[in-house]
């Protein structure tokens, strides 16, 4: 009998650590991509090859007439990247 209550505690035990730290969260953005830059407040000069996350009232400006930027929106998350592909812009 001693034996069947220890057990039921060491299995709730386990089941509320595993619940614990399935909740945890992280400070990870999900989607896994390290080169991505969260674009700050003002004026940021774009590099090229480098994904930008952008966010509502961000606007991309142009510096060159040869300037080509690919925009990039995931479904599932809605997040919008700028990547500079050649010339030269800035996301202000």
């Amino acid at each position: 009998m001693r034996y069947t209550i220890k057990m039921k505690k060491v299995c709730l035990a386990c089941t509320i650590l595993l619940l614990l730290s399935a909740c945890g969260g992280g400070s990870s953005t999900g989607t896994g991509d390290s080169d991505k830059k969260s674009a700050e407040v003002g004026i940021k000069e774009m590099q090229t090859g480098v994904a930008y996350v952008l966010h509502e009232g961000d606007t991309i400006v142009k510096k060159s007439d040869n300037t080509v930027v690919l925009l990039e929106t995931d479904a599932l998350s809605g997040e919008t990247t700028a990547t500079l592909q050649s010339g030269s812009a800035t996301i202000e």
